[in-house]
């Protein structure tokens, strides 16, 4: 069973062939090229937004730069990019719920539509079925677990320049 880190981040092994870089903070994510270059610039845009908490932005500018980067065709279906829909546990109540993982201007909770600046979505991007993470919530600490990768967007040819 993989040990749970906080905010985001568990140790894991990778199912690809080398073990997972694994830092102070856990498992080093796997991210796309082009989410990584989309994810930045957005950071880099809203940094003086005051609607966005500061420390979302630079926890997810961290995992960003110590990300591994792959190229969108060698993505393996089961990790979560941006606008990938998902089915997550919530480990606390069992409730599952269907999420996709988007950029803040389409968030809509109450439609599943989860931002990559909130603490949910921060800790999602990057893992993969089956793994398990944590993040703060106003509630408190909430663990989650990824069930299944329903549609990424490069497993559909799509997002793949």
């Amino acid at each position: 069973m993989p040990k749970i880190k906080q905010f985001g981040t568990i140790e894991r092994e990778s199912s690809m062939a080398k073990k997972v870089n694994i830092t102070e903070s856990g498992v080093t994510i796997t991210v796309t090229q082009l989410d990584y270059l989309r994810l930045t610039n957005l950071i880099q845009t809203i940094r003086d937004n005051k609607s966005v908490d500061p420390i979302y932005l630079q926890y997810l500018g961290m995992e960003l730069q110590k990300a591994l980067k792959i190229d969108s065709k060698l993505i393996t279906p089961d990790f979560v990019t941006m606008n990938s829909v998902m089915n997550v546990v919530f480990l606390d109540t069992g409730k599952t719920m269907e999420l996709r993982l988007v950029y803040p201007q389409n968030a809509n909770f109450s439609k599943g539509l989860i931002s990559v600046l909130s603490p949910l979505g921060c800790a999602l991007l990057g893992y993969k079925a089956g793994d398990t993470v944590s993040f703060k919530a106003p509630i408190g600490e909430q663990k989650v677990m990824i069930e299944k990768v329903i549609y990424q967007p490069e497993a559909n040819g799509e997002d793949l320049l």
